[in-house]
């Protein structure tokens, strides 16, 4: 699905590459202010997918850079070159993407590894329209959660659902996690699972981000910090107060 939605976008950036208008003086060729708009959008679009799929990766600050060049009119970017640089990145991020589905180099049977955090739920959450609550810390925590349980960095997966707790409870009108656990109007089934996030998730990213150096030590394995369930309940809410 990624990849058709990439797949789209260089479709239109290539159509949109022969509207390039030459004006009558020997200024270079320009975008329309509509095209303008359009480019800028597909940029985002694709930069967005492209965090989704990838986590942290190489295409995402070049495209984010293309969206903040210093203008949009004649005279000024994007310039053609410029445009051509923009359809080589989204085409670059495609091939990253194709790659990874691929899993080039992968044992015959292995089964891929489910993200933390599903990125349809982060897509949802990126797309949120809200005017009081600005997501975009909350979306780069999520994908780099991600990032941390692909690799197998638990502890660090640990500090990050909690620092997801920390960072939401505004959103339900709370002053702190154990507020949303304990006080806000839920079903049980609701209530039942921000208590686990609030007790054994707190206690847990708590003992790996205090614990000074010991003698001998054990390192945690995945099913230690495996709060993905209740976590997207979490979301889930965050997605529904916001719609």
């Amino acid at each position: 699905m990624h990849a058709q939605e990439l797949e789209k976008i260089i479709t239109n950036l290539r159509e949109m590459e022969g509207r390039f208008e030459k004006p009558p003086t020997d200024t270079a060729p320009h975008l329309n202010s509509v095209d303008r708009a359009a480019f800028k959008r597909l940029m985002l679009e694709a930069k967005g997918i492209l965090d989704t799929v990838l986590g942290l990766n190489d295409f995402g600050a070049p495209l984010l850079l293309m969206t903040t060049l210093p203008g949009y009119g004649a005279c000024n970017p994007p310039l053609l070159e410029q445009y051509h640089e923009a359809i080589g990145l989204v085409e670059g991020g495609l091939n990253q993407v194709h790659r990874k589905s691929s899993q080039v180099g992968k044992p015959r049977g292995a089964m891929s590894k489910p993200m933390y955090v599903d990125p349809a739920r982060i897509l949802q959450l990126r797309g949120s329209k809200s005017p009081q609550w600005d997501l975009k810390r909350l979306v780069r925590m999520l994908e780099e959660l991600n990032s941390a349980h692909e690799h197998e960095l638990h502890m660090a997966t640990a500090m990050l659902v909690r620092a997801v707790t920390d960072h939401v409870p505004p959103i339900f009108n709370a002053k702190n996690f154990s507020e949303v656990a304990n006080n806000y109007p839920a079903p049980r089934s609701f209530t039942d699972q921000m208590k686990q996030l609030d007790n054994s998730l707190r206690k847990i990213a708590d003992m790996h981000l205090h614990q000074t150096v010991r003698k001998a030590e054990v390192l945690p394995l995945a099913p230690q910090v495996d709060f993905r369930g209740a976590l997207d309940v979490l979301l889930s809410e965050v997605v529904r107060l916001l719609q």
